[in-house]
C-alpha cells in the first residue's frame, strides 16, 4: 500500500465508523469518490484493504456496512501511519502546543523534521486544504487561525454558535429519523468508553451530522472544516462527568429533532455550544 493509499484508508476507516451507517448498507464507490474528492482507482484499492480489516464486508454485489464495526481511535494499529500522516501529525502538535513559529520556510521545516522537501510539500498541501496553513507573499508558508490559544478557541466557538444552531432552522431541514434515532443508541453506548479519541469522534459526527440535515452545503462545508481543524489542534482530555454531560445534551437535542421541535432543538444546542465554550483547555505560552 502506498502513503497515500495509507492516508486515504485512514480517513475512510474514520468516516465510516463515525458517520454510523446501519449494518448492511451499501456503500459504492461512487460515494466515497464523492466523499474524498479522488478518483475510482485509489478509492477501489482501499476498499478492498479497509474490507480485509474488517470496516467494510464484501460480497458479490459490492461492499457494505459489516454487522460489526472495529474500533478506530489514535491507539488503532488497524492501519499503520503513513509517513506523511506521521509528519502531518507531528506540525499539528507542534503548533498547538506552540513550538513552531507563525510564518516559517520549508527549509526550516525541513531541518526540523528530518524530511526531504516532496514529503514536506505534500503535508503542507493537506495542511492548506484543511486551512491549517497558506503560502505566505514571496516566501515561506504561514499557520492560518487555529485552536492554540484561548483568543482562538472563544473566536471558535462563537463561530459555531452563529452557524450550527441556525442549521436546524434551515427551510430545507429535513431530519433522517433511522439515523438520528441510530445516533441516539451510540451517544447513550459511549458513556463507558475509555477511548478519547473514539468519543471525540462521536461528538464530531453528532455536529456533523445535523448539519448534514440542513442540505445547506456551505453549512455543511463549514462545519466539516471546523471538524477537521479541532482534530488537529484540540488535546483530548478524558473527564468522566463531563462527558456525561456532553451525551446527556445530545440525547436531548436529538429527542427534539426527532419530535420535530426544531426551534427547541437548536436553543438547545446553542446552549450546549455556549457551556463547552466555557471550558477552555490549557494553552502553551507562544514562543519567543
Amino acid at each position: 500500500m502506498t502513503a497515500k493509499q495509507a492516508e486515504l484508508a485512514a480517513r475512510m476507516a474514520g468516516y465510516l465508523v463515525a458517520t454510523r451507517f446501519p449494518p448492511g448498507q451499501r456503500i459504492t464507490e461512487e460515494q466515497l469518490c464523492k466523499e474524498f474528492r479522488v478518483s475510482r482507482s485509489p478509492v477501489r484499492a482501499v476498499m478492498q484493504f479497509l474490507a480485509t480489516r474488517g470496516f467494510l464486508s464484501q460480497a458479490e454485489r459490492g461492499y457494505f456496512i459489516p454487522d460489526k464495526m472495529p474500533e478506530f481511535g489514535a491507539s488503532s494499529t488497524l492501519i499503520p501511519k503513513s509517513l506523511d500522516q506521521q509528519l502531518l501529525d507531528g506540525i499539528a502538535r507542534d503548533r498547538a502546543r506552540n513550538l513552531v513559529p507563525e510564518q516559517f520556510t520549508e527549509a526550516e521545516f525541513m531541518r526540523r523534521y528530518d524530511v526531504p522537501r516532496s514529503q514536506l510539500l505534500r503535508v503542507l498541501n493537506r495542511l492548506s486544504l484543511d486551512g491549517v496553513v497558506e503560502p505566505a507573499p514571496g516566501h515561506g508558508w504561514y499557520f492560518l487561525p487555529t485552536l492554540n490559544s484561548p483568543e482562538t478557541y472563544r473566536d471558535s466557538y462563537r463561530f459555531r454558535i452563529l452557524i450550527e444552531p441556525q442549521a436546524l432552522l434551515e427551510p430545507t431541514f429535513a431530519a433522517n429519523k433511522p439515523l438520528l434515532r441510530q445516533m441516539r443508541e451510540d451517544q447513550m453506548s459511549m458513556a463507558a468508553s475509555t477511548d478519547p479519541r473514539q468519543l471525540y469522534e462521536l461528538n464530531a459526527s453528532f455536529h456533523e451530522m445535523l448539519a448534514g440535515f440542513s442540505h445547506n452545503s456551505f453549512i455543511i462545508e463549514a462545519v466539516r472544516r471546523h471538524s477537521r481543524l479541532r482534530r488537529l489542534n484540540e488535546q483530548l482530555v478524558l473527564d468522566r462527568a463531563r462527558i456525561r454531560k456532553r451525551i446527556g445534551e445530545h440525547v436531548a437535542i436529538i429527542d427534539a429533532v426527532l419530535e420535530d421541535q426544531r426551534e427547541w432543538a437548536a436553543s438547545l444546542l446553542k446552549h450546549h455550544l455556549e457551556i463547552a465554550s466555557q471550558i477552555a483547555p490549557a494553552f502553551a505560552a507562544p514562543i519567543d
